[in-house]
């Protein structure tokens, strides 16, 4: 987890409640900058030739790496994260064995001949509607509400409860579905496979890991610094990775990341 959990999101909450974080490691998490989806072996920053541009990582917040002219500190953020493995069960996908059949028979990659995901009926449909999805084939402009089971748009400004759209025939979305389009993502999958199990009464999380996809390895959840530092002489940079920080280190983290900060604001401060 690296950004602050929205309390009104329940997956966030879970996902929360399931790394078993400390007060204290969440709220680093308020300290992070707004964009914190890049690091190590991430997108650019997965050069392992050894050379300066190598992604790095070390032990502990003492191993650091002095802050000079060739080692400037631009970005970072704290990650709060909880070692596990992958559930053998259910292969990672969170789901009880009933489920999982009709998530493998979407596009039936092993060819039994039960592929779905052109083949959808109106449950799949509504459900695909519901959630804001396969716009292309409605011009509908409002939502549905699941708190309220309410369709709700804006009109003349003004947020009403307004009657359900036209949902699109199964027909109607096979062809779309089959043509030169995009067609189906990975969201669109995973809310037919839901809508189908629930409609044929098999629907489940997998019992082994109670839905994650993946087993814990540790008791408790752990923080983690991505740095991503700058050498202006060889205009190359590269992220640091410091695998462990202790509640007794932020005092020393703070300050160094302050001193970063202002090494940068200096830089600048002529202007």
């Amino acid at each position: 987890m690296r950004s602050y959990p929205n309390r009104r999101s329940e997956s966030d909450m879970k996902a929360l409640a399931d790394l078993n974080a400390k007060p204290w490691q969440v709220e680093l998490l308020n300290k992070n900058p707004n964009y914190v989806y890049w690091g190590n072996t991430e997108d650019s920053m997965s050069d392992n030739n050894g050379g300066w541009r190598s992604p790095q990582e070390l032990e502990k917040f003492s191993d650091r790496w002095n802050l000079d002219e060739y080692n400037e500190l631009v970005n970072f953020y704290f990650e709060l994260s909880r070692a596990s493995h992958r559930c053998e069960h259910c292969e990672g996908e969170g789901l009880n064995p009933e489920t999982k059949q009709l998530s493998d028979d979407w596009y039936d990659f092993e060819g039994t001949g039960r592929k779905w995901s052109k083949n959808i009926t109106s449950v799949e449909v509504e459900a695909l509607v519901k959630c804001g999805r396969i716009s292309d084939l409605s011009n509908f402009s409002g939502w549905y509400d699941e708190d309220l089971d309410k369709w709700i748009a804006w009109v003349n400004g003004t947020k009403q409860d307004v009657d359900a759209p036209q949902y699109p025939t199964a027909d109607e979305v096979n062809r779309w579905a089959s043509g030169r389009g995009f067609g189906h993502d990975a969201i669109n999958k995973c809310i037919c496979v839901e809508a189908r199990a629930k409609h044929l009464g098999i629907y489940g999380k997998c019992e082994h890991c109670e839905g994650n996809g993946h087993i814990y390895d540790e008791p408790d959840a752990k923080v983690s610094l991505q740095l991503w530092f700058l050498h202006p002489r060889k205009g190359a940079s590269r992220g640091v990775y410091i695998k462990n920080i202790e509640e007794n280190d932020i005092p020393e983290v703070i300050a160094y990341l302050k001193e970063a900060a202002e090494r940068n604001a200096n830089r600048f401060s002529k202007l």
